[in-house]
């Protein structure tokens, strides 16, 4: 079921915030450095500068591993490694709370980590695709209740089963920089949250 969807165009903007097109998840925020820019087949949020953009917090974008949920989008990044963990996507658990989803880039490679917060701590799988700098590349990451898989360009990269609870991430989702570490250069179009697992054929429909 999907329950937000940025798509980043010019008539979901009005100033500083991007409204939600599925329903009734709040607005992005955008941070002074983050920007809309004419991309791919339509529009994409721009961060530079390290920039980043807010989704506040709300009870419909509460992540359940019960029900299972995805995150997806398109991401075009425009720098090389610059020797920090990079954030693309990160959602605490709750309000200046432990990680709880987050999506980098490592330091010195163009590969993704992403991170669960389990009741034992946090759980993570790493890419195996790098991705390329100027290049646009569909990423997606669904949890059901057996474990967490990565998908790049419609195709499952990783996944590793969750032998515990992962702990409901239902803080703000921050798009670029959190809060304890930076975020990267580029661009991120297309955005969308299911509260549900995406199957297979799903995320390579989105990709495609």
């Amino acid at each position: 079921m999907l329950i937000a969807h940025w798509t980043f165009d010019a008539d979901t903007v009005d100033g500083r915030r991007v409204s939600d097109t599925a329903g009734a998840s709040p607005a992005v925020e955008l941070g002074d450095t983050a920007g809309i820019v004419p991309a791919r087949n339509g529009r994409a949020l721009s961060l530079v500068g390290r920039g980043r953009a807010v989704v506040p917090a709300a009870p419909q974008l509460v992540l359940s591993q019960i029900f299972g949920f995805s995150v997806a989008f398109f991401v075009q990044v425009t720098e090389e490694p610059t020797g920090e963990w990079r954030s693309l996507v990160y959602k605490p658990v709750a309000e200046n709370d432990a990680r709880g989803l987050g999506l980098w880039l490592y330091p010195d490679a163009m590969r993704l980590r992403v991170q669960l917060f389990t009741v034992k701590g946090p759980d993570y799988v790493d890419s195996r695709t790098r991705l390329t700098v100027g290049e646009w590349a569909h990423v997606a990451f669904v949890v059901d209740a057996q474990g967490m898989f990565l998908y790049v360009n419609g195709e499952q990269d990783t996944g590793v089963s969750l032998e515990h609870a992962v702990v409901t991430p239902a803080g703000p989702i921050y798009l670029g920089r959190e809060p304890t570490k930076p975020g990267f250069g580029g661009l991120i179009a297309d955005l969308r949250v299911y509260a549900s697992p995406l199957g297979e054929e799903a995320v390579r429909a989105l990709a495609e």
